[in-house]
């Protein structure tokens, strides 16, 4: 056996035993319930989970024999679209009865705030979605929404992939987050995971918190209680590109294989970039910005990546990159205020 066989086979191996320990998909065939709703086995259900005053739109595609249950989910900031319309074709695409295990499809986590057209945040409160995890029942509404996910999705769960891209004014080089939380069977099946994805760029991240009381992203929610979360990037400006939207339904395609839900192999990227470090460019003043490099390109320690003007055109500060590595993330449009961050640097794994 290869080196790449071996690889593989450790990686099912491993989320065999882990999904054999501690599986909620353990009675897949049974019906299967979210949020008060019953799905039989063999059946695709699309409907609005409500609690309360909160509405999200799901589709659960249940199938006939045990396996994995996948999370995938779309819309936790409202105005990043390809994944939302991604995962409607992923909903006529899955045949149920050809299904091991179950697929929950979050179509769109923050309605309010898609159709308010926010950046990222929630109108009723100004709250990032993705920051108040594990939310508080009894809280804000945003906060209220993060607690019906983690009730009622994340404990359900076994795999999730969170998925975003670029508001109007981002533009993003495609990666996925490949988390690690310090367990070391968690964090390789997580690894393993990202990989199987197809995508080329993986940021192995390790900066939130490790209490689960204090978890603040949806992906490390799903982490501290001990199940795999990713968090994908792909497509960027606001903008709905076919590209974009293709490129999510394969990675979703990839992520069905690996878990063996439904037959085929994963196709690993065979060119695989690992990033182990972050690194932000913040601008001293308030001004607009203009970026010097280009998303993706590589630049060395001390690049000029973007300056700052101020309301009259003069150049009053030029940004540089604090270390070598790869441009991950521009805030592309103009305003800058001090001390935000409108270059994202990906560091190179050493080795």
């Amino acid at each position: 056996m290869n080196n790449n066989k071996k690889t593989h086979y450790f990686a099912k191996q491993l989320m065999l035993v882990l999904w054999l320990l501690g599986s909620s998909a353990a009675f897949a065939q049974a019906p299967f319930e979210l949020a008060n709703v019953l799905t039989e086995a063999g059946q695709s259900h699309s409907y609005i989970a409500k609690e309360d005053d909160l509405k999200v739109p799901v589709t659960v595609i249940h199938g006939t024999e045990p396996g994995p249950v996948l999370l995938l989910t779309a819309g936790v900031h409202g105005d990043e679209f390809p994944a939302i319309l991604a995962l409607q074709r992923l909903r006529e695409e899955i045949d149920a009865k050809q299904l091991k295990g179950t697929l929950i499809l979050v179509h769109l986590a923050n309605l309010p705030g898609f159709h308010a057209r926010r950046v990222a945040l929630h109108p009723l409160d100004n709250k990032n979605l993705n920051r108040v995890f594990p939310g508080d029942k009894n809280g804000t509404a945003t906060e209220q929404l993060a607690d019906f996910f983690t009730r009622e999705f994340i404990s359900r769960m076994d795999f999730l992939i969170d998925m975003h891209s670029g508001s109007w004014h981002q533009e993003l080089w495609p990666h996925v987050y490949s988390p690690f939380v310090g367990n070391k069977e968690l964090d390789d099946l997580t690894f393993e995971f990202a990989k199987a994805t197809g995508m080329q760029n993986i940021v192995l991240y390790g900066e939130r918190p490790r209490d689960p009381a204090n978890s603040i992203s949806y992906p490390n929610t799903a982490m501290t209680r001990g199940k795999p979360g990713l968090t994908t990037e792909i497509g960027h400006l606001g903008q709905r590109d076919e590209d974009y939207i293709e490129e999510t339904l394969e990675l979703s395609r990839n992520a069905l294989y690996f878990l063996e839900m439904l037959p085929g192999e994963p196709t690993t990227h065979p060119d695989l970039v690992i990033y182990d470090k972050l690194k932000s460019v913040a601008s001293p003043v308030d001004g607009l910005f203009t970026p010097r490099v280009e998303i993706g390109s590589a630049v060395e320690e001390g690049t000029i990546v973007g300056d700052v003007r101020d309301y009259f055109g003069n150049i009053v500060a030029e940004l540089t990159s604090p270390a070598t590595g790869t441009v991950l993330m521009i805030n592309y449009t103009p305003p800058v205020k001090a001390g935000e961050t409108p270059v994202t640097i990906g560091i190179k794994q050493e080795g």
